[in-house]
């Protein structure tokens, strides 16, 4: 009897060694994420579709009160830079495709397994459909004219499609915050003790904040348009994680009741096999 319970032991132990992580952060649940990811998606449809064919009033050449706006505004308002336009642009890209670049690096793509990996993609589409509906409401809703229209050498591109009045939020600032929200709050969940937290927070959000200055810097939003921005995406980038964290808890507390005293549960991974008594 001891024989075998030192095996039993050794073996369970070499298995708990091989395995990937008992829990999980984060979970999915199919109806749960069927009802997100649908609405989430409605939404950016309803958004697009409104945008393209919204009958707002033809643009007429006239100037703006410049005075209207707040002083804090007012002064770190700057004229149209199409280079420092660009460069936002190119910002903003990068926060938003910095989760993936993140985890897809062999260090720590090898620590998750392919439903942390499922789990992680879900949730980054439905924040990012969550996240451009409600940016793109907004800036059709407020209207709040650009910087640069109080300014000579205005972008007259812009003039046809309306994009001089989609002012607040800063969508460049939403999609940027929303990648680093996402990444920072993932990571942290999925590498608590990892040495590359501080440096992957420090780097998401430097990129962030360097959007916003540079969409305040071309003229193409206030302060406030960016600290809206800012905001929203934090919230779409963590509360979306945030529910399918609060999912993987209810699903693990459904197990602990499913198990009762004497009964035996087992376990099998890629890599591992192992058996729980509950004593």
């Amino acid at each position: 009897m001891k024989k075998f319970v030192c095996v039993a032991a050794a073996f369970c132990l070499c298995a708990r060694i091989f395995a990937a992580p008992e829990k999980a952060p984060f979970a999915l649940h199919s109806v749960a994420d069927g009802v997100i990811f649908g609405a989430a998606l409605s939404f950016t449809a309803a958004a697009v579709i409104t945008e393209k064919t919204a009958d707002f009033p033809e643009w007429t050449e006239r100037s703006y009160d410049f005075d209207s706006i707040n002083y804090i505004d007012r002064k770190l308002s700057r004229k149209y830079s199409k280079s420092l336009d660009n460069w936002g642009t190119v910002t903003c890209a990068v926060n938003l495709i910095l989760p993936a670049a993140v985890y897809g690096a062999g260090y720590f793509n090898d620590a998750l397994n392919s439903q942390d990996v499922l789990t992680l993609a879900v949730m980054y589409a439905e924040a990012y459909l969550l996240d451009y509906g409600a940016k793109n409401f907004l800036k059709m809703g407020i209207r709040r004219i650009r910087p640069y229209m109080y300014y000579d050498g205005y972008p007259e591109d812009e003039l046809d499609n309306h994009d001089f009045e989609f002012s607040m939020p800063s969508g460049h600032s939403t999609d940027s915050f929303l990648g680093a929200g996402f990444l920072t709050y993932t990571f942290c969940r999925y590498f608590p003790d990892s040495k590359w937290k501080v440096p992957v927070i420090a780097a998401s959000y430097s990129v962030a904040v360097a959007t916003a200055v540079l969409r305040i810097s071309s003229g193409n939003h206030f302060l406030t348009d960016t600290l809206f921005g800012a905001v929203l995406g934090t919230v779409c980038g963590i509360g979306v994680p945030l529910v399918h964290e609060f999912i993987a808890s209810r699903s693990d507390k459904k197990t602990e009741t499913a198990l009762r005293k004497g009964d035996v549960q087992f376990k099998v991974t890629p890599v591992s096999f192992s058996v729980c008594f509950v004593l």
